[in-house]
């Protein structure tokens, strides 16, 4: 049974925030008990210009909201025009690398936390879209595309990097990765540490 049988108000509640948000929208349960909703997002300035209109799915995993799960956000749109890996913070499979799951501040335990990832969601796709433009003018002018603001680097190596800008974690603080476990028992041993 998926977290969504098991919490049918939570799930009613995912879908309500998606309509409100998402154009277009359309939600179900695909293989292996994931849960998702898909739409068309717009990222617009606080003005009302659209900068880019683009898919989106949110994929659960079927042990959600249980601590250290977060749902995941694929880019379906935009596959024949932005690239993806590297600098551009779009994974191999088209899901967004939007943070440090520890470092979000997201409390996917919160039945609103929806809401809190779409503006996150919205920062970063703003941010892509200018970092896809500087790919653009850089395959004309051979000016490096850079991000434009602050990134981790992917994987291990931004739990890495959240690891020593904190100073460090305690072996019994909860894993930067967010996986709701203890350090010592989760990332400690992969970090050499």
């Amino acid at each position: 049974m998926g977290w969504h049988e098991r919490n049918p108000a939570r799930w009613e509640a995912e879908q309500r925030i998606g309509r409100q948000t998402l154009d277009d929208f359309r939600s179900g349960v695909a293989g292996g008990g994931v849960a998702y909703l898909e739409g068309v997002f717009h990222v617009q300035s606080r003005h009302g210009h659209r900068y880019e209109s683009v898919t989106l799915r949110v994929e659960y995993p079927p042990s959600f909201p249980d601590r250290g799960t977060t749902p995941t956000v694929i880019l379906v749109s935009h596959r024949d025009r932005w690239q993806k890996g590297g600098d551009s913070h779009i994974n191999s499979d088209w899901s967004l690398c939007l943070y440090v799951p520890g470092e979000s501040g997201i409390d996917f335990g919160r039945g609103d936390s929806l809401n809190d990832l779409f503006a996150v969601a919205h920062t970063f796709l703003f941010k892509e879209h200018l970092y896809q433009q500087a790919l653009v003018k850089e395959e004309f002018t051979g000016v490096k595309a850079v991000w434009p603001g602050e990134a981790r680097a992917h994987g291990t190596a931004g739990i890495a990097e959240a690891v020593r800008e904190k100073g460090g974690v305690g072996r019994n603080e909860p894993c930067p990765c967010g996986s709701g476990k203890k350090f010592k028992v989760c990332c400690q041993r992969r970090l050499g540490r």
